[in-house]
């Protein structure tokens, strides 16, 4: 399939993927920017078209688009390559009133918009889920989540949560009406599940993540034990109870084996997902059905959760960042 790449700050990674994994399925046939000369070096290096104008894309030469731009410029892109008939995969965070309107774009048009939460995909957390997967099948019951994020991954974090309990169905924000707090609790709940969300409600003040503290924590209690997630890249651990385990073979703790990663090889990884977003996106082109997390009524949910969610924190000022 030929893919257009929208942006080339984080888009780079999606260059990088369709670049350097080599595959088949996928071939970079054109990038689009703001036309900085960096990123026409970009284009001129891969030997592709570079356009500045998503209205002079040739939609009928590509079958996907990639679009890694933010704010409403990036919002724009999106709408104008679904009205010309080209599925998208769009980065994260996305409000819930764009969702609706790319969504009924797609329909409209009949092509897929999905959106790349990204983080859930990665090793750690999808060990995490698959050890809450297996709980399951086993007949356990998660009682609680409790959860770490920040300002730029409660989204992602969010799409953890969604993900680990296959949807947001009945799942509400808990009002909490007191004043805001550099990290700050939100409790969400279902008729029969609660969810402690503690949000770190500051950023740097160049937003460089120079001040994060907070990035992916999820602990998820069972009758049997307690599995956690200490943060976006592990460790990964399993803490029983008392009773579930044989005196003689009681431990405090399991980790659960995951391979150590170095920051290469991390990012490695990291261009690997994407490039399996495309895939699904690609195989949902192709008639597949797609997978719970890029339906409509879970996107819809997510957006709107995480926005109900910013509301409630009401973020401290940049100047308020903790010394």
């Amino acid at each position: 399939m030929k893919v257009l790449v929208c942006g080339t700050h984080y888009g780079s990674t999606y260059i990088r993927a369709l670049t350097q994994f080599p595959q088949d399925s996928f071939t970079c046939v054109g990038v689009l920017s703001k036309g900085s000369e960096h990123s026409q070096q970009i284009a001129q290096q891969l030997g592709v078209p570079y356009y500045t104008d998503v209205a002079t894309v040739p939609a009928d030469s590509i079958d996907i688009a990639c679009v890694a731009v933010s704010g409403d410029a990036g919002q724009a892109i999106v709408l104008s390559l679904l009205k010309q008939g080209v599925s998208v995969l769009c980065e994260h965070p996305v409000d819930q009133a764009f969702v609706q309107k790319a969504l009924a774009l797609a329909e409209q048009h009949q092509v897929y918009f999905h959106v790349n939460g990204h983080f859930a995909d990665l090793y750690a957390p999808q060990a995490f889920l698959q050890s809450i997967l297996s709980a399951y099948q086993q007949g356990f019951s998660c009682m609680h989540y409790a959860m770490g994020a920040n300002l730029r991954t409660l989204y992602s974090a969010l799409d953890l949560l969604g993900r680990a309990l296959g949807g947001f169905a009945g799942l509400e924000v808990i009002k909490y009406g007191g004043e805001p707090m550099a990290f700050q609790p939100v409790m969400l709940k279902t008729d029969n599940l609660t969810i402690s969300l503690l949000c770190q409600n500051f950023s740097s003040a160049e937003d460089d993540g120079s001040a994060t503290f907070l990035n992916h924590q999820c602990s998820a209690l069972f009758p049997h034990g307690t599995l956690t997630l200490s943060e976006t890249t592990g460790p990964l651990s399993w803490f029983p109870s008392s009773q579930s385990l044989p005196v003689e073979t009681w431990r405090t703790y399991m980790p659960v084996e995951l391979a150590p990663m170095d920051k290469q090889q991390l990012m490695g990884h990291r261009d690997q997902c994407n490039l399996a977003a495309i895939a699904t996106l690609a195989a949902t082109v192709q008639g597949e059905t797609q997978p719970v997390y890029q339906q409509p009524d879970y996107l819809l949910a997510l957006s709107g959760l995480w926005q109900a969610v910013l509301m409630e924190l009401q973020p401290r000022a940049k100047d308020d960042c903790a010394a």
